[in-house]
């Protein structure tokens, strides 16, 4: 079973750095990320996938809405060899769409992560909620379950090159229900790479169906290197659950465009 490592590193984040000399931070965070895949004739699958840090300052904190920034783009990511795994029990337990299924750890990894046993994904209706069971493990993470309303999926309109000077419209299919967040990635190559695209516009929208990107933040998109160019939109819905005063447990729900077919 192959490990998707960047999906953890995406839903986790520093709270704040971790500075010489001070305290070693006594926190724990789990979290869960849960995205959708293509699995053929409009059915979808999904692969959670869960890990659970200690000695930590980590937390989710999804960008505000309206927000645009300039930002370094790779499409590989490592995971820092500085986070501790902790133990959250022999099986998890998820629970959607009138199924129910395990994620037990990964074999070979230097970390304690957690992916489906079945090796196809789950098969789910998104839009629909999915709750999952930590069972908890002495001297580790504590029992706990938190459950999230799965990301729906949506269509959006082409995402054009705009003439100098002028703002880039968005427009997709909005939310019906609240509580959702839209992500947009513009990715290129600029002046300083030498084949691979190594920058990117990231916006996040209210899930209202429509934005704009402002001009300010498009050279770089406008004047792309051999015009190498990719998108990357994802509606996201996430849920928390404070535990006790140094525990929280995260789950992050997305659906992307474009949707990839599973590949375990």
């Amino acid at each position: 079973m192959r490990l998707r490592a960047p999906l953890l590193v995406i839903v986790a984040v520093f709270a704040s750095a971790c500075i010489a000399g001070l305290e070693t931070p006594n926190g724990r965070f789990g979290t869960i990320a849960v995205p959708a895949f293509d699995n053929g004739g409009g059915t979808y699958v999904m692969s959670p996938q869960a890990a659970f840090y200690g000695s930590t300052d980590l937390t989710y904190v999804p960008f505000s809405n309206d927000t645009c920034i300039l930002a370094a783009y790779s499409a590989s990511t490592s995971v820092s060899t500085g986070l501790v795994t902790l133990d959250a029990g022999d099986f998890l337990i998820t629970q959607v769409s009138s199924r129910i299924d395990s994620l037990a750890p990964v074999a070979g990894i230097a970390f304690r992560v957690y992916e489906p046993l079945r090796p196809n994904g789950i098969p789910f209706i998104p839009g629909d909620t999915l709750s999952i069971t930590v069972p908890g493990a002495v001297g580790g993470f504590p029992q706990s379950a938190i459950s999230v309303r799965t990301a729906e999926p949506f269509t959006h309109d082409t995402i054009i090159v705009p003439a100098e000077n002028a703002d880039l419209p968005l427009v997709w299919t909005g939310a019906t229900v609240p509580g959702s967040l839209m992500s947009f990635s513009l990715r290129y190559r600029n002046a300083v790479s030498s084949s691979e695209m190594n920058e990117q516009v990231f916006c996040s929208f209210a899930d209202d169906g429509s934005a704009t990107i402002p001009a300010a933040f498009l050279t770089g998109w406008r004047d792309a290197l051999g015009d190498v160019r990719a998108t990357r939109v994802v509606r996201s819905r996430w849920k928390e659950v404070v535990l006790d005063g140094r525990t929280r447990l995260s789950i992050v729900s997305s659906f992307g465009r474009p949707l990839l077919a599973y590949d375990p």
